[in-house]
């Protein structure tokens, strides 16, 4: 990495110059440099300077340290923070849909940095919903000449979305002849091979250039089952009070369940009854009551052992389909394809104004495919479905209420819970021999028919998808200069004036079972429970599940069988009994997105006026933009027809801006005693938003030299961004989540068996402002009861909102650069900038239970978040609405720290160069802080968690023999403690000190309390190469992650994470990987 304030030569080789000095000060080529524009600016200048705080990554660095691919280069730099989005979120429902990577700097959110291509706006790419950010895995890597990072906001001088930072890559524009590049990884550990090729071919003649590059890359599927630190399980990963990490389960082994070192997941092969036994487990061949196949696990505090051999029936582990094949073969990593393509050309035009046309084109083809793993499926059976397991009237039905007293008098039964009741608490005053089920009024006698819920998980249902996105982006100008404009000293003005053009389309395809297919299959639209009649009227009406007949619902139904064997087969996912069940009830999932962008810009600059110091710059210019959205769902996707999977409506709409800016630099004094340099840059923009109205930002810089090896500089700026298309557009986009129901009673508030297990008021420990709040929406908090469950799976909806507030933000940065000036046998440049961005109404889409808790939990029950929270006919969560608001502000302060040493000197005969490059940030606050109606500030800072450590650095080593490279790459994440406010109470199995149930440990006296442990340690990594740099030839070949480091692991329910593997963050998931660069130059 090489920094703006340095005067270090390039480390390239002449064949391969792609990097470029930064200086503050004149470079040994600066005559050479003609009207150079540095990101941050765009003023053409004479040499490549810039007083922003600037960071440049050079496309030959990252090579030389493992990388080429644009996302892992960018986030991975130390400006990057926050939660990154790339390949591995498989399976989440994404801003830019699936399989797409962002990048967010400062942790301000992707969508407050802005990413340019070649000092272009960069179009949003995607698919699904409504796209926000470019997608960076569209980026032809393999032709990317270098990235420049400017860490400031600079509203003023590209328009809205530079908040926290610009990202400007730059594509290379120096073919020569023809050439080409191979680089190929190879991980040490199965699959994920990947390669990139690319072509080019470019000339130069009298009056201009031409030039075409093409690349292609593949890259091979990772599978959870291909990384040991995937492979197997989800652990617990607790922490007790002697600071002793423990992974082994200790709370269902009191049930007689050995797990393991696993922890639950999710449970298939089973069946929920309407009786209090809750869920049975399929036992082929054997019940412990009398259900055919089916057997109870756990009931009032023991596992049932109910054919007396001493083991409990049921072992949850043998249900869980998150350790299942299918799970362990779902990919970590989805493979990818991608062709891309480019082109540049000027011409000249004879005359005195050098008129010059120019284009450029970039082109872009991925596909990418995934295997999301084993989702569950649990319908509910109608009563009188002809294979309901709950039906006396059915084929191997029965009735439940009294296959469930069987199971309370099984002799095994009676015994187990006599011991367990005199044990536990004198059977309540009962003799041993008088305490059975019936002495506590537990047999229900014949129900007659009831409806169930079958829970299973089906082959290939919802969890492959296929995505292909092709980005087309033209740009055709003509720049020039202007001699007339030549009064006094203004002169040496030029022009530009440009017309871009980019549309991204994409598609994506996903296979699953469709809801309404499966409600008419099974008999929901029949007064009977006939599968396949509608006799009941139903069409497009919602209804259960909101869905209803649609015009292809009805077309080849077939009866279904949710009890077939087939289903629940050992390992836990299966597929139904007859292959037109599986025809039938399949379907795809289809979405059509076009994201189309048209920028014109007309732009001139040049010298303004002479002052003491030098010749003022100054620059004017306009720009007008139109975003246009068409996000075009299938009905499948639209209706949310796929069975427990979220709606999208997607998003059609546009929206225009307006703009006009201008800069001025000022070069008030030089060469003086006391101000070797002070100069002065100014710059300010007027936004015209469609939507959203209109707003002037600035920005204000100064570098000041007090002697030429200082340079001290700031800059204070103002941003604005306006609501982005997405956040306008958005149709309602719903998905499911786990979510804490405050309302429902707890299960500590439930009397014992003896009370007959109901509602204690005296057991309750809820705060009163709860409990009045669930009264004034309705919801009586004493009989909201789901044995004592408060979480449920429940719809978000989310969607965009023309009720929005623009955001805007100030930005400070401040700091120095010092150039050692007393050694001439090496050079040494060291440097440090602080920063503050605070951005002002912040749009956010909520989190759902932040708007529960807010309704729940208001002191003045006023709470305005309470109309976004819908419920069921019975009162449970039904949906919520978290659509997009405003929040008071979110604020990112650091430091950056950057040093750069360079020296030449001979070993023997040899000539020798070292250096390196270190880049530090100190991340001092991430916070967020939300007001609500009464006033009260919710103040939250996230430094030094997982998404946001104190210290993250990066050290380059690079020595040079001759022809010979041999670089060593240090990567540093500080300590992430977990977040405070999400730590645990230390606890025991049963809740019994603070209410937080652990796992791992029983308590006093016989053991210890633990909770929770989400503390992430100092995490190294380390990558090595050595390139040869012949005339035309480079070879290259080296290691990243040299020592084969693992990630960190956490407990997944502190921190989001894949077999406890954090993801997300900064830490190497692929583990040790050989590379090989081969290139030829003429």
């Amino acid at each position: 990495m090489l920094l703006t304030f340095t005067a270090g030569t390039a480390w390239a080789q002449d064949a391969t110059d792609e990097d470029e000095d930064d200086a503050t000060t004149e470079t040994e080529d600066a005559a050479d440099l003609d009207r150079v524009v540095v990101t941050g600016s765009r003023l053409q200048r004479e040499t490549y300077t810039s007083i922003s705080p600037l960071q440049i990554i050079t496309a030959t660095e990252s090579r030389e340290a493992g990388l080429i691919d644009s996302a892992e280069i960018l986030q991975k730099s130390t400006a990057s923070a926050g939660q990154q989005i790339d390949l591995s979120f498989t399976g989440f429902v994404l801003d830019n849909g699936p399989g797409a990577s962002t990048v967010d700097l400062r942790g301000l959110g992707a969508a407050r940095t802005l990413v340019l291509l070649n000092g272009r706006r960069l179009a949003p790419s995607g698919v699904e919903g409504a796209p926000a950010s470019p997608d960076l895995n569209l980026v032809p890597a393999g032709l990317v000449q270098r990235y420049e990072v400017l860490l400031d906001g600079a509203s003023s001088v590209y328009g809205s979305d530079a908040v926290a930072g610009v990202t400007n890559i730059i594509l290379r524009k120096d073919f020569d002849g023809f050439e080409f590049d191979v680089f190929y990884n190879h991980p040490e550990y199965d699959n994920g091979e990947s390669y990139n090729v690319t072509g080019s071919w470019g000339m130069n003649f009298d009056r201009g250039m031409i030039g075409f590059g093409l690349e292609y890359n593949k890259s091979d599927s990772i599978r959870l089952r291909d990384r040991p630190w995937t492979d197997g399980c989800a652990q617990h990963h607790e922490i007790t009070t002697n600071g002793e990490i423990r992974f082994k389960d200790l709370y269902w082994q009191q049930f007689g369940m050995d797990m393991g070192d696993c922890a639950l997941g999710s449970l298939a092969g089973r069946t929920q009854v309407a009786t209090r036994l809750g869920s049975i487990y399929y036992t082929p061949g054997y019940s412990n009551g009398a259900f055919p196949n089916f057997s109870e696990a756990i009931t009032y505090g023991f596992g049932v052992d109910g054919n007396g051999d001493g083991m409990t029936d049921v072992n949850y582990i043998d249900y869980d389909i998150t350790k299942s094949e299918a799970a362990l073969s779902s990919d970590f990593f989805p493979g990818q394809e991608r062709l891309s393509a480019m082109g540049y050309g000027e011409y000249t035009f004879e005359g005195d104004m050098n008129n010059t046309a120019y284009f450029e084109f970039n082109f872009t083809d991925r596909d990418v495919s995934a295997d999301g793993g084993a989702p569950q499926l649990f319908p509910y059976v109608p009563a009188n479905n002809p294979y309901n397991l709950c039906n006396p009237d059915a084929e191997g039905g029965v009735d439940c209420g009294l296959a469930t007293d069987a199971l309370y008098n099984n002799p095994n039964y009676i015994t187990q819970f006599a011991d367990y009741w005199t044990a536990e608490a004198g059977c309540f005053g009962l003799a041993y021999e008088d305490c059975v089920p019936a002495a506590f009024g537990l047999l229900y006698g014949p129900i007659g028919a009831t409806r169930t819920r079958p829970i299973v998980s089906v082959i290939g249902d919802r969890a492959i998808y296929e995505v292909n996105n092709k980005q087309y982006r033209g740009v055709i100008g003509m720049n020039g200069d202007l001699p007339f404009v030549d009064w006094g000293s203004m002169s040496s003005w030029v022009y530009d004036l440009s017309l871009s053009y980019t549309t991204s389309d994409s598609t994506s395809s996903r296979p699953g079972i469709r809801g309404d297919r499966l409600d008419l299959a099974l008999g929901w639209y029949s007064s009977t429970a006939t599968p396949c009649e509608n006799d009941l009227g139903f069409s497009t009406a919602p209804r259960h599940f909101g869905r209803g007949i649609y015009s292809d619902t009805a077309a080849g139904c077939v009866p279904v069988n949710l009890y077939a064997s087939s289903l629940y087969p050992e390992g836990a996912q299966g597929d139904f009994a007859t292959a037109a069940e599986r025809d039938y009830l399949f379907d795809t999932r289809d979405f059509d997105t076009e994201y189309t962008q048209t920028i014109f810009s007309a732009y001139a600059n040049g010298f303004l006026f002479e002052l003491p110091g030098g010749t003022a710059l100054g620059g004017i210019g306009i720009e007008w933009r139109e975003d246009d959205i068409k996000s075009i769902p299938d009905e499948v996707a639209r209706e949310g027809l796929f069975w427990g999977f979220f709606s999208d409506g997607g998003a059609t709409g546009s929206k225009w801006t307006r703009e006009i800016f201008g800069e001025i630099e000022l070069p008030v004094l030089a060469g003086v005693k006391g101000a070797e340099e002070l100069i002065f840059n100014f710059s300010g923009r007027y936004t015209d938003d469609e939507f959203y109205g209109d707003d002037f930002t600035y920005t204000a810089k100064i570098g000041y030299r007090p002697i030429n090896s200082l340079l001290l500089r700031g800059t204070f700026g103002t941003s604005f961004r306006a609501p982005s298309v997405r956040e306008v557009f958005l149709l309602d986009q719903t998905g499911f989540l786990t979510l804490f129901d405050p309302c429902a009673v707890p299960e500590s508030a439930l009397g014992d068996i003896n009370a007959g297990g109901g509602y204690d008021p005296s057991l309750d420990t809820r705060d009163p402002v709860v409990l009045e709040n669930c009264r004034l929406q309705g919801v009586d908090p004493t009989t909201l009861i789901d044995n004592g469950n408060q979480f449920f799976s429940t719809e978000i909806a989310r969607g965009g909102t023309t009720d929005l507030e623009a955001e805007t933000s100030e930005s400070l940065t401040y700091g120095f650069a010092f150039e050692q000036p007393w050694f001439e046998s090496f050079d040494l440049v060291f440097g440090m900038t602080w920063y503050d961005i605070e951005v002002k109404n912040t749009i956010i889409d909520p989190s759902a239970q932040f708007l529960i808790n807010d309704c729940y939990n208001d002191s003045q029950f006023d709470s305005t978040f309470c109309e976004n929270i819908i419920r069921d006919q019975d009162n449970f969560l039904d949906i919520v609405n978290a659509y997009f608001i405003n929040r008071d502000s979110d604020r990112a302060r650091g430091m950056d720290i950057n040093a750069n040493y360079d020296q030449n000197f001979n070993i023997g005969s040899r000539a020798v160069r070292f250096g390196f490059d270190l880049a530090v940030n100190r991340n001092d606050e991430a916070s967020t802080t939300f007001v609500d109606d009464d006033g009260n500030a919710d103040f939250e800072d996230f430094t030094r968690s997982t998404y946001y450590p104190k210290w993250r650095g990066q050290l380059g080593l690079r020595t040079q023999v001759e022809d010979f490279r041999f670089t060593w790459v240090v990567n540093y994440t500080g300590k992430a403690p977990q977040y405070a406010p999400d730590v645990d109470e230390f606890d025991d199995l049963d809740g019994s000190v603070a209410g937080f149930f652990a796992d791992t440990c029983l308590g006093p006296p016989d053991d210890v309390y633990c909770r929770d442990y989400a503390d992430i340690d100092d995490y190294w990594l380390h990558s090595a190469s050595v390139y040869w740099y012949g005339d035309t030839w480079t070879i290259g070949a080296g290691i990243r992650n040299v020592f084969d480091e693992a990630p960190p692991r956490v407990d997944g329910n502190e921190v989001l994470a894949i077999n406890n593997v954090p993801i997300g963050a900064s830490y190497d998931l692929f583990g040790r990987v050989y590379f090989f660069n081969l290139s030829w130059r003429p």
